[in-house]
């Protein structure tokens, strides 16, 4: 029995000693999985931290030779204006006592005719005869009305020297290429690489790929970037930058910098058109006639732009475009309206030019929408009414082939212009279904 008792407790004592070292093993083994991935994680933070400062010693790299070379630039331009003036007071005759201090004056006049013809720069034009290369257009409108892709398909078409596709074909006009710079506070990338499917994007069309905070962060970026001989800065939406551009303040200090970056730029052969996309003000009402004081802040912004132009909403679902301002051109009297798309990628239309009563929404009676404005309804109508029969259409779209505009026929058969622009569609579309019928047969 006292074998059996002592053998017993040797089997015991054995099992807590395997335990003990079966847990100490463990234990050990834990510690050394713990101690590899904390040494791992420290090895993958150090490489991480050396590529940062990799990354943050480029771009300071980049940023001091952006420095070296302004410094050079403006070196030489002092060189440049030193050796001017030197020449001019080496020419000039020695200042008697009284003149000494003075400082020699050089005629800044010449006779009007001799002046234009020494003057070989011509006007240039983008956007048809819209927005004067070199100038500094503004375009407003309502949230959703179609701003951000107005100024994404302008970009794209001004980088590619292309037709834009929302202007009347008399107006469409091909420019050289050049680079544009589109300073997109309102979409991410993700949206618009979704809105550019299947569009081939130009070389020099360029997007910022960091927040901009303020002004002086704005136009230094785009003093530094401009690469000439003509640039077009595309800013979408200075209200997003500046929230407070309703204000004269701000609104002097943004045009302030923006004249000055020409000016610098100009010093350098690279003339900058700028385009500023803003938002209309809480005022806005899209049933009126629209005008300057929809913009908010409107009378300084307009004031300082050499060209206004507004997107707003129309009837049917379309958008008008209409110019409120152009300096070196006749104002449009009339609109032109345009369809937003969205195959195969979000885009404007043109669809016709016309008054700008019959463009616009008709503000409900009674709860319902009506789609004839009065301009409309007191146009001339033939036989009595605004209903187009099938023969009219027919005897419309002879007439158009013959040369007569849509605008003319509009108020003779007493109908909106785009009434006559969707019954076309509709009739080309029932016609070619009927020749692939006929084919089909």
């Amino acid at each position: 029995m006292k074998k059996r008792w002592i053998k017993f407790g040797f089997a015991a004592l054995s099992a807590i000693i395997t335990a003990a070292v079966t847990a100490c093993v463990s234990i050990l083994t834990n510690k050394s999985k713990t101690k590899n991935q904390a040494q791992a994680a420290m090895e993958l933070e150090d490489h991480k931290l050396e590529n940062a400062m990799d990354l943050e010693e480029k771009r300071t790299e980049e940023r001091r030779k952006r420095l070296r070379d302004e410094e050079e630039h403006q070196r030489r331009m002092w060189e440049m204006r030193e050796e001017q003036r030197q020449k001019r007071s080496e020419s000039s005759q020695q200042p008697t006592t009284d003149q000494a201090f003075e400082v020699p004056y050089v005629s800044k006049v010449a006779p009007f005719k001799e002046s234009l013809e020494n003057d070989t720069r011509e006007l240039e034009w983008l956007v048809g005869k819209k927005i004067e290369v070199g100038g500094r257009c503004l375009i407003y409108g309502p949230a959703g009305v179609g701003k951000s892709a107005f100024a994404l398909q302008t970009a794209i078409h001004i980088a590619g020297g292309t037709e834009y596709g929302f202007l009347p074909s008399e107006e469409e006009n091909q420019h050289e290429a050049q680079q544009v710079i589109l300073i997109d506070l309102e979409m991410s990338a993700a949206e618009q690489k979704e809105r550019t499917r299947g569009i081939t994007i130009p070389d020099n069309l360029l997007r910022n790929t960091e927040p901009i905070y303020n002004l002086d962060e704005l136009f230094r970026m785009i003093e530094h970037e401009s690469h000439g001989p003509k640039v077009t800065v595309i800013i979408d939406n200075i209200r997003k930058l500046e929230e407070e551009m309703s204000q004269t303040n701000q609104v002097n200090e943004y045009f302030s910098k923006l004249e000055k970056t020409q000016e610098k730029l100009a010093a350098k052969g690279i003339i900058v058109t700028f385009i500023t996309i803003t938002h209309t003000g809480k005022d806005f009402d899209m049933y009126k006639p629209v005008q300057l004081s929809d913009i908010a802040g409107g009378a300084d912004l307009a004031r300082f732009s050499t060209s206004v132009y507004a997107l707003v909403p129309g009837r049917d679902g379309n958008v008008v475009f209409k110019a409120l301002k152009q300096r070196n051109t006749a104002r449009m009297e009339d609109v032109h309206v345009l369809r937003i798309k969205e195959s195969p990628n979000l885009h404007l239309d043109f669809v016709c030019t016309c008054k700008e009563g019959d463009a616009l929404p008709v503000k409900p009676k009674g709860g319902k929408a009506s789609n004839t404005s009065k301009s409309t309804a007191d146009a001339p109508k033939k036989k009595g009414n605004t209903k187009l029969t099938e023969t009219d259409v027919d005897e419309i779209i002879a007439r158009i082939n013959d040369g007569e505009s849509i605008d003319n026929l509009a108020v003779e058969y007493g109908v909106n212009p785009i009434t006559i622009q969707r019954r076309m569609e509709a009739k080309t579309k029932v016609t070619d279904s009927q020749e692939d019928t006929d084919q089909a047969a």
